[in-house]
């Protein structure tokens, strides 16, 4: 089904919400296509990235959409971005409904008896820390009953990938994360869940699937496609929305069927895609 024909479906559920989402420049990125997604669906986003050229062309092509949008740039891992970001949903909307956390990232890939203290350390903190300190700062701007957040987790976590034992480690505690917010905020109205995505088509694995096409991957998924950033905004864009009002604290996978494989087939696994990782 295109994204034209779903959006004509599901309608306009965010309609005079307001959704933060962070890491949503560059493109393709499940940030990016995740605030396209809420806010072709009726939400004012406020959106949030590093790069100030990638944010300010994000902010842009939201805006020619007809998206009411406010970008904040800024690093997820200083203690100030995400007061700013919630200062200016706050500013800019009056309001704020939805939280979408995507920041994440790795610094180990390789074996485990080479890695060093720091990198699983700083690895853990780039993806909890960040997430933890949005979803504060959200509840104190306001972020209240009938608000949720979705947090992009991964399928590493349940599968044995290799080089990716500090990754999985970061992802593992927001898995953990998620399921212990869910439980506290419920007393606040709040909804948290997380999407786990398996590899995805997006601008960080563009050498994984850019040769090919991704004709690789597809064809080692059980539903014999690649995953794209889209999918996931759509994830992310259901778990926000009210047709998941009696959903929190769940962790769900959306990768085509991979996490169905075990410790099998991974692009870290395939010598074909290996080369190409760059």
């Amino acid at each position: 089904m295109s994204d034209e024909r779903t959006q004509d479906r599901v309608g306009r559920r965010f309609a005079g919400r307001v959704v933060i989402v962070t890491g949503a420049s560059r493109e393709p990125s499940i940030g990016r296509a995740t605030a396209m997604r809420v806010g072709r669906e009726g939400a004012s986003v406020v959106v949030n990235a590093r790069e100030a050229g990638p944010l300010a062309e994000a902010e842009r092509a939201l805006a020619e959409a007809g998206i009411p949008v406010v970008a904040v740039r800024g690093s997820m891992e200083e203690e100030a971005t995400a007061q700013r970001i919630v200062e200016a949903a706050g500013a800019a909307f009056g309001r704020l409904d939805g939280v979408v956390n995507t920041v994440g990232g790795n610094r180990f890939l390789g074996s485990p008896r080479t890695m060093t203290r720091s990198e699983l350390l700083e690895t853990i903190e780039l993806n909890t820390w960040g997430p933890v300190a949005l979803v504060q700062r959200a509840i104190e701007g306001g972020l209240g009953a009938g608000g949720a957040v979705v947090n992009v987790s991964s399928g590493t976590v349940r599968k044995t990938t290799p080089k990716m034992i500090a990754y999985a480690a970061g992802k593992a505690a927001l898995d953990a994360i998620t399921r212990t917010l869910a439980r506290d905020l419920a007393t606040l109205g709040i909804r948290v869940n997380a999407v786990a995505p398996g590899f995805t088509r997006t601008d960080g694995t563009r050498s994984m699937w850019a040769p090919d096409d991704g004709a690789v991957a597809a064809r080692n998924l059980p539903l014999g496609r690649l995953t794209r950033a889209e999918d996931i905004a759509a994830a992310c864009a259901f778990l926000l929305s009210d047709d998941a009002m009696q959903i929190t604290g769940c962790v769900l996978d959306v990768d085509g069927g991979n996490h169905l494989q075990g410790g099998g087939w991974t692009p870290m696994t395939d010598p074909t895609i290996q080369g190409r990782t760059g």
